[in-house]
């Protein structure tokens, strides 16, 4: 694929406010993708960015090599990418495997010896995770996710990996298109980081909640976002104690959250559910108790940083809000720019 890296040099000249939301020297914050007109880039907020083939959606700090992440083509997609965040620069651009499709997240190992991405084979229409050499990017093993459309992965410790079975079939030839949602399966599962063995199954009473991203509270209780199928629903499950069951949400704020969950994360034991579809964000402790909620234009990305939220707006806004009573404390607003869905933080 021809890149033209170009535009990617002037991008972000005109943000010199923005180092004081996202460029402290502790942990800069990455953005899996956005856009300038007709460019997709992925790199550091307020630093050079890397002109991208196609649309990413996730961005993942290598942890061995600092100043370095890879980036996760959108499903389906077709490409991993190895960026410099720190200088603007592609350094491999690897195509998926004949007959697969990636689906827009993967995670390193624990070591960070091997990167592991969710896919989809086009022959079956089934979940695999292929584990990657993290260097070459070459596959080394390939699971069952167990399950149609696999998303978001997480580790749950050393040994055992969450992962989001959305349960919608999609194919590289027709898109985005869902075919199966009369057929709809979502699931989580627990695997063996080592072996790919299935440790664990859960589902939720309502098949039309796809399960889609992940984030893990320091009580070791796992979020998952969610996307409704089927109108107006509650968007935020809980694995807790070995069991999983929707937040408790409250009837009008079902309504508000437009049956679109986008991102997830985790701040100690709470969690921030960002709802674009609705213009708000959301909180829960990680008992399943919500909390406060704040209007935003068509919020993303969310993220953690000392002790505040991180939020990115699709057509250009970065806000950092106060755990626990979502008081805005900063925003920035660059309009000639286009957040996609995540934030993270980087390795240094």
């Amino acid at each position: 694929m021809a890149i033209d890296r170009r535009r990617a040099l002037a991008l972000l000249a005109t943000l010199p406010m923005l180092p004081a939301l996202a460029r402290t020297p502790d942990a800069p914050l990455l953005s899996a993708g956005w856009r300038d007109p007709g460019q997709w880039q992925a790199g550091s907020l307020g630093g050079p960015a890397t002109a991208l083939p196609e649309r990413a959606h996730d961005i993942v700090a290598d942890p061995r090599r600092p100043g370095e992440a890879l980036v996760i083509a959108r499903r389906p997609g077709h490409y991993l990418a190895r960026i410099d965040w720190r200088r603007g620069r592609l350094l491999r651009l690897s195509e998926a495997e004949a007959g697969r499709s990636l689906f827009g997240h993967g995670v390193f190992s624990p070591d960070g010896r091997h990167f592991l991405t969710t896919e989809n084979d086009e022959g079956t229409g089934l979940g695999r995770i292929t584990v990657r050499d993290a260097t070459t990017l070459r596959p080394l093993a390939d699971w069952p996710s167990h399950g149609i459309g696999p998303h978001e992965l997480l580790w749950l410790d050393q040994e055992r990996l969450a992962v989001a079975n959305g349960g919608i079939l999609t194919l590289a030839e027709t898109g985005r298109l869902k075919r199966n949602l009369a057929e709809m399966a979502p699931s989580l599962v627990l695997l063996d980081g080592r072996t790919g063995k299935l440790l664990a199954e859960y589902r939720l009473d309502d098949p039309k909640l796809s399960i889609r991203h992940l984030a893990r509270a320091q009580d070791g209780t796992l979020a998952a976002a969610l996307q409704s199928e089927a109108g107006p629903r509650p968007l935020l499950a809980l694995l807790r104690q070995d069991r999983f069951r929707l937040a408790d949400t409250p009837p009008e704020l079902v309504q508000a959250m437009a049956a679109y969950g986008a991102s997830v994360a985790a701040n100690g034991n709470r969690f921030l559910l960002s709802c674009p579809k609705g213009g708000l964000v959301a909180e829960w402790d990680s008992e399943g108790h919500p909390g406060a909620q704040a209007q935003l234009a068509k919020p993303y990305g969310v993220t953690a940083r000392h002790g505040d939220w991180l939020v990115s707006g699709e057509d250009g806004q970065l806000w950092r809000l106060a755990a626990g009573t979502l008081e805005l404390l900063a925003s920035e607003h660059f309009p000639e720019l286009h957040w996609d869905n995540h934030l993270r933080l980087s390795v240094v």
